[in-house]
């Protein structure tokens, strides 16, 4: 019974972590155009570059820091993007807050991905996949909120001051051993000293669970550079799927769904498309992480998602380069959330069941890095399509970063471009 509701303790916890990890990322993304109008898509790789350098560096010194500080360190970037992004002087100063929330975004994905190996992997990954689908319904919901009450970014990032210290107690209070490096020692001590003694099946289960993973941690410390390497290139069946879906889906959420609407000449009716597209794409993101578990996983399955990606991205081209249909294609965008958070989930799960024990936590902690590739592809190439497709129906009403070589924003009426805020806000602040 005891273990029954530690697991079930366990799998709240990561569910919990997941969903808090990817929220300010998302209401990040939600707020682009506060932090930098004049380039969204800078935004956008802010969001993701930093979170590619954490993951890719991760498995060369993960080994040496342990969970829990790990964790701090996680917490601690939050307050520090928070602060940086509602107080910062101009935009390049405000994108160095939305680096640091990128960095704990790796750090944690990286990190907890990992961790997941030292419990019960199937319905830890699931839970943690979850939390990460619903963070996007979450933080979206969180932006419409501050919006219908009127109030401005600044008031909203410091009223998410909250997020860090429920991060910290939600590892600290939900979660139980092993994360507790201090513990792993002692228990291992313990267990030579009695090994013939009969103890309680709840505590038997736990020594065994950190003798392995130790085990795990000595066989992966041993590898050299080049043979951590060669490891992680052997990944591909699984990070080739992921990197495809993610380049696919992000190239349709900043390239096409941003140059869609009924008519595409009028701006408000691209930002309705542009918003209830991504809503219901991240509706198909959390059931699909939610209920993937019930499907049956193999690589096929895994490969044929990402192929149905790269389908659904050709059809929302076709969609947006010759104007097509109307409200029925957020049916299509549900299904986009589908596919992606159903390769999610599906990618981590077969790694956790296929790889060798030993090795499970380096594979889930460099797998990760695949579909942060596939973002930075997907963010330059929607930078370019919207130009393109701005300048193939001829939307003048907002000039695009990149015009794809046309010339028609050359008398554009620059007040169009103009914004006047009414959100209340902190004193002194404009909203």
């Amino acid at each position: 019974m005891r273990g029954q509701c530690r697991l079930y303790a366990n799998v709240i916890a990561f569910w919990i972590l997941g969903l808090l990890n990817n929220f300010l990322w998302v209401v990040l993304n939600a707020g682009a155009n506060e932090i930098n109008s004049a380039g969204i898509a800078l935004v956008y790789l802010a969001n993701v570059l930093p979170s590619l350098t954490m993951k890719l560096s991760g498995p060369y010194w993960f080994h040496y820091v342990s969970y829990k500080y790990r964790i701090w360190l996680i917490a601690l970037l939050m307050v520090l993007c928070l602060l940086q992004v509602a107080w910062g002087q101009g935009p390049y100063q405000k994108l160095i807050g939305v680096g640091m929330a990128s960095m704990a975004a790796g750090i944690g994905e990286a990190s907890l991905l990992a961790m997941a190996s030292f419990y019960e992997a199937k319905p830890c990954l699931t839970a943690w996949s979850s939390g990460t689908g619903f963070a996007g319904i979450a933080g979206y919901v969180w932006s419409l909120l501050f919006d219908y009450l009127d109030l401005c970014f600044q008031v909203e990032l410091m009223v998410a001051l909250w997020l860090p210290l429920a991060f910290l107690l939600a590892f600290h209070c939900l979660l139980g051993p092993p994360w507790i490096d201090e513990e792993r020692g002692a228990r291992l001590d313990c267990a030579a000293d009695s090994a013939d003694s009969n103890s309680e099946e709840l505590e038997s289960e736990e020594t065994v669970s950190v003798m392995e993973h130790h085990a795990s941690e000595l066989a992966t410390a041993k590898l050299s550079f080049q043979e951590r390497f060669g490891y992680i290139l052997s990944l591909w069946p699984y990070t080739v799927p992921l990197f495809f879906v993610y380049a696919a889906e992000y190239t349709i959420q900043s390239g096409f769904w941003a140059a869609m609407g009924f008519p595409v000449t009028d701006p408000t009716s691209r930002h309705h498309f542009y918003k209830w597209s991504n809503f219901m794409y991240q509706i198909g993101v959390f059931i699909s992480r939610s209920a993937f578990i019930l499907i049956c996983r193999n690589r096929k399955v895994l490969w044929c998602g990402g192929f149905l990606q790269v389908v659904m991205a050709l059809f929302f081209a076709a969609a947006a380069w010759q104007p097509f249909g109307d409200w029925w294609l957020l049916a299509p965008a549900f299904f986009v959330g589908c596919l992606g958070g159903g390769v999610y989930v599906g990618a981590f799960t077969l790694i956790a069941q296929e790889q060798p024990a030993s090795f499970v936590e380096l594979a889930l902690s460099a797998a990760s890095v695949a579909d942060t590739f596939g973002m930075i592809a997907a963010n330059i190439m929607g930078l370019l399509i919207q130009g393109c497709v701005f300048g193939h129906l001829q939307v003048v009403d907002d000039v695009p970063n990149f015009k794809c070589g046309y010339d028609i924003w050359d008398s554009v009426n620059k007040t169009l471009q103009e914004k006047t805020y009414h959100a209340h806000c902190f004193p002194g602040i404009k909203g």
